[in-house]
């Protein structure tokens, strides 16, 4: 019975999971473990990192800093899971790259490495109960004991090897990178995005971009399984597109999360519609690589102002689908407006009621309201817009507003315009769910 119980290990059905482990690391666990016990350990271990994100909050910072997390504990827990298939006597699995490269981005984040171990401490413990509780189910009560003793056993020698080799790999990539000029130039930033006084010649001289100027900032973020090319590669040479297509006379280019690059273009006075309208006419779709622009700005704090919208911006895109290049011109009432997701939630449903709901034919009735009205209440130019007759437009227009509560009637047509604009925003990819979205 040793360690057969785990081919019996099945997710919970209510709480689906999306990997963020490569395609090749998912099959091979498959392979040796079963799809429901692969199943189970990633749903495990997203429940682990967001224990971990409430008691350690230093791992957090944004989307990216969770992913990096998520990545980290399914590693971890598929391990985990290996070890309990196995017997004590044989080599403990090593860590995998994705878990060691997570833990070398925590050292660059600057986590201390006391709470990076306490973060593998919560997560083995919490692994170790549900690993407990799969026991009580699955295995004859005149076994439990013995298996109990057994994973206690292997547990203790996992979390052993496991921390002491996140230890070592954390200061190897700590001591790396502050003697890094990588590490200078992040310090630099981090200043310039915290609005601290900065020495503008020094500065410039650090990151070699000239901090005066119009710049537009971009984040780009990328997806392991996109391409066989490395992620880094991709993002680098995505952003050094972007910048020719765009004139840029300089470009800075920072590595901020996994997977994740911070660019700065300096650029002529141009408008932000301008610059969009050429990247989206100029570059074709670069694969495996999105991106998020921020608006023109000028000078040192024009660098931070732009990046936080860049930042926005790609909160935003980072749930809906559409286009590889998200503007901030774009999305900014709606980013506006979902900073705090459930008072979002509340308004629209609040605002457009049983319009809100889900479905093609639903969707396609707030799109035309929501055409309509931004273009004045025009069905003419609507049409235009959406492609269809002028009569299709009037016909949805009523469709919609009759789903409208009653009470709507008291309602400005702005907060009306607004509610369709954050359902617009929440249109998501398969297997994403963006937190207002009306359930």
């Amino acid at each position: 019975m040793r360690g057969q119980w785990l081919q019996w290990l099945r997710p919970d059905p209510g709480r689906l999971t999306e990997p963020v482990l490569s395609p090749a690391e998912l099959a091979a666990a498959r392979t040796e473990l079963g799809a429901g016990p692969v199943e189970w350990a990633l749903q495990s271990a997203d429940a682990i990192a967001e224990e971990v994100l409430r008691k350690v909050p230093e791992h957090g910072g944004g989307p990216a800093a969770a992913t990096t997390l998520r990545r980290v504990t399914q590693s971890a827990v598929l391990t985990g899971l290996h070890v309990m298939a196995s017997d004590i006597g044989r080599p403990l699995p090593t860590l995998t790259e994705e878990a060691l490269e997570g833990c070398r981005e925590f050292a660059r984040r600057g986590i201390p490495l006391e709470l990076v171990l306490r973060g593998v401490r919560l997560g083995h413990a919490q692994l170790a109960r549900g690993l407990a509780a799969a026991v009580e189910e699955h295995v004859p009560a005149d076994q439990r004991l013995a298996e109990l003793r057994r994973i206690d056993d292997l547990m203790f020698t996992y979390v052993d090897a496991h921390s002491s080799v996140m230890a070592e790999e954390y200061i190897a990539e700590r001591d790396r990178w502050r003697g890094s000029d990588e590490a200078a130039r992040r310090a630099v930033i981090d200043e310039l995005l915290a609005a601290r006084p900065v020495d503008r010649e020094a500065a410039a001289l650090c990151l070699r971009y000239d901090l005066s100027g119009t710049h537009v900032a971009a984040v780009l973020w990328g997806d392991d399984t996109a391409t066989a090319a490395p992620a880094a590669q991709r993002l680098h040479h995505a952003a050094s597109t972007m910048a020719r297509a765009l004139g840029a006379a300089r470009t800075l280019v920072i590595p901020a999360h996994d997977n994740h690059v911070w660019a700065w273009f300096a650029v002529s006075g141009k408008t932000d519609e301008d610059y969009v309208r050429h990247l989206r006419s100029s570059l074709p779709e670069p694969a495996g690589v999105r991106a998020a622009l921020g608006p023109p700005a000028p000078g040192p704090h024009g660098m931070r102002r732009s990046h936080l919208g860049a930042l926005q911006a790609q909160r935003m895109a980072s749930h809906a689908s559409g286009s590889w290049l998200c503007d901030y011109q774009d999305i900014r009432l709606a980013a506006l407006v979902t900073a705090d997701p459930e008072h979002a939630r509340w308004f629209v449903q609040e605002v457009l009621g049983p319009l809100a709901s889900e479905g093609a034919r639903l969707r396609e009735l707030r799109e035309t309201l929501r055409v309509y009205l931004a273009e004045e209440r025009s069905p003419r130019a609507a049409a235009e817009r959406l492609h269809v007759a002028r009569n299709t437009v009037t016909y949805r227009v009523k469709r919609a507003e009759d789903l409208l509560p009653v009470t709507t009637t008291a309602i400005t047509s702005l907060e009306v315009r607004v509610a369709l604009e954050i359902e617009a925003a929440s249109a998501h990819r398969p297997g994403a769910e963006l937190e207002y979205k009306v359930p």
